[in-house]
């Protein structure tokens, strides 16, 4: 038998969520029925007066000391190919175990941070890559990964995972006038062709404020989480996260009228933000609003129909209780949805063997190695292969 590992996520950026979303929503609620943004922002209806951002200093992620500097410029010289340089900076990286730190999901932390205290988790790694990159005189960029999502239960919340990573900018005229790099630090976990989006630094932020609200939250501390929260939400507007984060606070204040102002506010930056709608779907339930409820778990609903990473999940699901008719069934409508993701010509590949057709399992393992973007993702289903044959 083929042999299977699971993908995990990083990076905790949104909470209590169902998967999915939509592309249309029923109509918002008249403004004036909800508290407004102003109110929402001003901490009064939580701690009794107004809470300022500045309860949470305004860091600079990517801040440099003399030793990183250092570090930096004892391996990279001024001079050379971007190609050179970026190969001479992940060399150093490696050779002194910065490469090698311990990876820890709920750990954010700045590029300093990270470089003395060697733990993280991928956002963490990504700030200190930038900012030795950047000091080495390379062009990068952030990126959120499309990933499917996974959750974690923690405590009262389920917590879901995202991930980021780096597109270094390498000039080459023979490629169309360059050939970009991406750097990831947790490619054991993220291993599929996932779509990926340029962010700016202020994006990533954002996200950084966010993780910490998050946790803030979580140990009860909530006019910290709020002050950081309100940070969140000051660098970046129109990230959703800390809007739909937000109304998780106001919730378990029981302030569902609050909430469901936040909520509709994160939905305004991105109405695809499956976390928001699902949360109006609880509260929508809980004050008795069927129908509104209904209609928002609907469109989540829609989603996952048209989700390829959902019918994967499916296919999953239907292997592990022995069904290869409806694994192979819902892995095949994976595949026409996304015709260029390896894993799933993975997952087709074991539920063929394990229905006893080695030929179409063979064939399969073929394409999923045909897709793989990574050497060493290719390198073990060409292992596969050969067991196979």
């Amino acid at each position: 038998m083929l042999g299977f590992k699971p993908v995990s996520a990083a990076l905790p950026v949104l909470l209590i969520a169902v998967y999915g979303c939509a592309a249309t929503l029923p109509p918002p609620p008249d403004p004036s029925a909800l508290p407004s943004e102003a109110e929402l922002l001003s901490g009064e209806a939580l701690f009794g007066e107004r809470v300022l951002s500045d309860e949470q200093p305004l860091l600079n992620l990517r801040e440099m000391d003399d030793a990183m500097r250092a570090f930096v410029s004892d391996a990279v010289p001024s001079h050379g190919t971007t190609s050179s340089r970026l190969e001479r900076l992940l060399r150093h990286m490696n050779d002194t175990g910065l490469l090698d730190i311990d990876y820890e999901a709920t750990h954010t932390g700045t590029a300093r941070d990270t470089f003395y205290a060697r733990t993280g988790n991928c956002l963490a790694f990504t700030n200190l890559f930038v900012a030795l990159a950047r000091e080495a005189g390379l062009r990068v960029s952030y990126q959120q990964v499309e990933v499917p999502p996974t959750w974690s239960a923690d405590g009262s919340m389920m917590v879901l995972h995202q991930h980021v990573n780096v597109r270094v900018n390498v000039p080459d005229t023979s490629v169309r006038g360059r050939s970009d790099r991406v750097v990831d630090f947790n490619t054991p976990f993220f291993r599929g062709n996932y779509p990926q989006t340029p962010v700016t630094d202020e994006v990533i932020d954002a996200l950084y404020y966010n993780n910490l609200a998050v946790d803030a939250m979580k140990d009860g501390e909530h006019r910290l989480a709020f002050a950081r929260f309100l940070r969140a939400i000051e660098v970046a507007p129109d990230v959703s996260a800390p809007w739909s984060n937000l109304s998780v606070l106001y919730r378990r204040h029981g302030m569902d009228t609050y909430a469901e102002a936040a909520l509709h506010r994160a939905l305004r930056v991105d109405r695809r933000d499956r976390v928001a709608m699902s949360n109006l779907a609880r509260i929508y339930d809980a004050r008795g609003e069927q129908a509104l409820a209904e209609a928002y778990r609907e469109r989540l609903r829609n989603h996952q129909r048209r989700n390829p990473y959902y019918h994967y999940f499916l296919a999953e699901t239907a292997l592990r209780e022995g069904n290869t008719d409806a694994a192979l069934a819902a892995v095949n409508r994976a595949i026409r949805m996304r015709d260029i993701e390896h894993k799933f010509y993975f997952l087709r590949a074991q539920i063929l063997d394990s229905a006893g057709d080695r030929e179409a399992a063979r064939f399969s393992l073929m394409r999923a190695e045909e897709h793989a973007t990574l050497g060493a993702v290719r390198a073990e289903y060409r292992r596969k292969l050969e067991t196979l044959d």
